[in-house]
């Protein structure tokens, strides 16, 4: 090879093209890529000519390190550089690109135009000879105005090298590990004008997979998008439009896509296509696809909680009444509480081979398949099981009547004697205020004074143990009940989760269970103690022992009302007012239904053998619903009963210490003393309160627990002006 020669440019030489920017790509349209002169380059062979190296005095020449200096350094390219690059090892040589004579071992010769050597834009077009489709995907694409803006601001195309990287000898091939589109690199490199993506890439399954698990079977940007032919989704041309997206991801995932061409959002348009009806309960018009569940770049993994969490709302968006209903559910209560074990969409109907239910082969199909399917979950689910809804709305009437009538018949009832004692209450606390203003108020219990034992031990015991259970049921209650209040999850998780708080609930029943039972024992107890001394029923039912309302309390009643007017004086008492027996009945009543209820849901199988499995849906409402009305009594009502009214205030201490002043039961309650007097068993009654210590005590103790009811009662009206 003769030693390169300081030629100067001679007439018709084209000049070597700059060193920096050489091998960045021309902006605009094919048309203007030879700057308007029409000429076309030589197509190279279609293979690459397939020269050997020591033939190539292109390659000879350029590769020596010691005869470029100074400003010619930059026609030097490295070796190993060129032994490398892609091109080169498939055959491909200098002049293939870059035109000239490789054979000639002078300067002009190996340069001149008469032997083909090409200028810049030519060399560039000789480019696209061999890579035209990819240059016409390319010019289609996204990326064609995607680049820097030119002098007229438009955008320009994106070149090879902003993909490919900037050597243009060294090009490495895509499946090297060091290429800039070889998968880790493809993401960095992509991710260097899309930021954001390459962020929430990493987050994805398919990120985790690569960064994390070092995996080279994961998807990276040119699997989902494509690599040069990149389209916006919506574009019916890209690889991620509604109707080609199930194939883009079964090039990976083939049996997945087998089996949701097959299930009932595939159809005979394939997943992705336009339906002849909306989805149920839905108003879209069209099938879903892979990306209707698996959402872009916020890709989780459908084995993780967060996934699975959020599954019923991307149902949600094209079956919008059934995702809602589906949250009134006992399943959605605990889904929107974080409970992940709790059934979703898909445990149910199936992820990607879902079938319609009236389908033999769908997993909701009546009888074995429904069956089955319940027992994922519930082991010893039986026939009956399988008729629960778990998609009832006890609020739509035309859809749910006889579920709707007891929710509607519940609240109406409830509601009434809801609204008449706050009324009471109400003019009761005005009529009291105003009668303590003028008349001053009555000694509570005093340290050390006497009073009437009311309440006795047994009897304040098992009162302690139920309104401890009840705070208790209400308290990991509520979270269940307002699963879609943003403190439901916090309180939730402070009382260690579902799991825990469902031990908690049900031991706080049991709780309350035995405490009844005890109480119903001891009622029974006293029934057969009183006939064997000869009392008649009349007197055990109606007498003045008795907490069974009658006319007595009906007379009494209406005095009070007229008290509340001013039109007539403050009526005295027996044993039992009318309220007491109210709250108590009130109480037994509601607490057997929702006992009753509870353990319906809690033994559904035993249930089931002899009851369809809809009442479930009725014990859930009743449960649920009667317990919130129960628990507003209680801390409303109840509490302004015994607490609130002004001559009580700031709390009645008689059935946590079991005394109450003598005082006031002779100023209210006179008829009760007279009888007490009577019948000598006022003195056996009469105690010494207690000391101030123990009523501190009993005071405090007294006041967590109206705190806790009073925070409880804030919850439940929060939740309630928030719906």
């Amino acid at each position: 090879m003769p030693p390169p020669v300081e030629i100067p440019p001679g007439p018709g030489d084209v000049p070597l093209p700059p060193g920096p920017g050489a091998g960045t790509e021309p902006d605009g349209p094919p048309s203007e890529l030879d700057g308007g002169r029409g000429a076309v380059a030589a197509a190279p062979p279609e293979n690459g000519s397939q020269v050997a190296p020591e033939k190539n005095y292109c390659f000879l020449c350029h590769s020596e390190p010691d005869i470029w200096e100074a400003d010619t350094k930059r026609f030097h390219v490295r070796k190993e550089l060129i032994e490398q690059d892609v091109h080169w090892q498939a055959g491909v040589n200098c002049h293939d690109c870059h035109g000239g004579d490789y054979t000639a071992g002078e300067f002009r010769p190996a340069h001149a135009p008469s032997a083909g050597f090409r200028p810049l834009a030519e060399m560039m077009k000789a480019c696209a000879q061999c890579h035209k489709e990819q240059r016409i995907e390319l010019l289609k694409s996204v990326h064609a105005k995607a680049g820097p803006k030119n002098e007229r601001g438009a955008g320009t195309l994106v070149g090879c090298s902003a993909c490919h990287g900037e050597k243009t000898h060294g090009m490495l091939p895509v499946g090297d590990s060091e290429s800039p589109v070889f998968l880790d690199h493809q993401i960095l490199t992509c991710g260097e004008c899309h930021p954001e993506d390459l962020e929430t890439y990493k987050e994805t399954v398919h990120g985790k997979g690569l960064f994390k698990s070092g995996l080279l079977v994961t998807a990276v940007c040119a699997d989902c998008h494509g690599a040069h032919g990149i389209f916006y989704a919506a574009d019916r041309r890209s690889t991620l439009h509604a109707s080609k997206v199930a194939g883009t991801c079964g090039h990976c995932h083939k049996y997945i896509e087998d089996r949701l061409r097959r299930s009932v959002h595939s159809g005979d348009g394939g997943p992705g296509s336009f339906a002849d009806h909306p989805a149920p309960g839905g108003k879209i018009w069209q099938k879903p696809s892979c990306t209707s569940c698996h959402q872009g770049h916020h890709l989780l993994d459908p084995e993780s909680t967060d996934f699975q969490l959020q599954l019923v709302n991307r149902c949600g968006n094209c079956h919008a009444q059934w995702s809602s209903r589906y949250t009134m559910s006992v399943h959605g209560e605990l889904t929107r509480l974080g409970y992940v074990a709790a059934a979703q969409c898909a445990e149910c109907h199936g992820d990607h081979d879902i079938r319609a239910p009236e389908d033999p082969k769908s997993s909701l199909a009546p009888g074995a398949n429904r069956l089955e399917t319940c027992r994922k979950c519930h082991s010893h689910a039986v026939t009956n099981f399988t008729s629960y809804d778990p998609h009832a709305n006890y609020k739509d009437a035309k859809r749910y009547p006889r579920l709707h009538a007891v929710y509607a018949g519940m609240h109406t009832l409830i509601y009434w004697g809801f609204g008449l004692f706050v009324i009471h209450a109400f003019l009761w606390f005005l009529r009291s205020m105003v009668h303590t203003l003028r008349h001053g108020r009555h000694k509570t219990l005093v340290t050390e004074e006497m009073a009437i034992l009311k309440v006795p031990p047994l009897h304040r015991v098992m009162y302690a143990l139920l309104l401890a259970s009840f705070l208790g049921l209400v308290l990991t209650g509520l979270p269940l009940k307002y699963s879609n209040q943003p403190w439901a999850r916090s309180l939730a998780a402070s009382l260690g989760g579902f799991d825990s708080s469902s031990v908690w609930h049900r031991f706080f029943a049991v709780t309350a269970i035995f405490a009844c039972v005890v109480r119903l024992a001891g009622g029974i107890r006293q029934v057969v103690r009183l006939r064997s001394e000869q009392a008649s029923w009349k007197s055990i039912l109606v007498g003045p022992d008795s907490p069974v309302p009658g006319r007595r309390d009906l007379r009494i009643m209406w005095e009070m009302v007229l008290w509340f007017f001013g039109l007539g004086r403050r009526p005295v008492f027996e044993r039992w007012t009318y309220w007491e027996k109210f709250d108590c009945w009130a109480f037994v009543l509601g607490a057997t239904i929702i006992g009753l209820s509870g353990l319906m849901l809690w033994y559904p199988n035993a249930f089931c053998r002899v009851l369809p499995g809809g009442t479930l849906n009725v014990a859930q409402v009743v449960h649920s619903e009667l317990a919130v009305l129960l628990a507003s009594f209680l801390f409303i009502v109840h509490f302004f009963h015994a607490h609130f009214r002004p001559e009580k205030f700031p709390m009645d201490l008689s059935v946590l210490t079991g005394l109450v002043s003598e005082e006031h039961l002779r100023k209210h309650r006179p008829a009760y003393i007279e009888r007490l007097r009577r019948s000598g068993k006022l003195d056996e009654l009469r105690r010494r309160a207690p000391s101030s210590k123990r009523l501190r005590l009993v005071l405090v103790a007294g006041f967590l627990v109206f705190s806790l009811g009073l925070c409880l009662l804030a919850l439940i009206l929060l939740a309630s002006l928030g719906k």
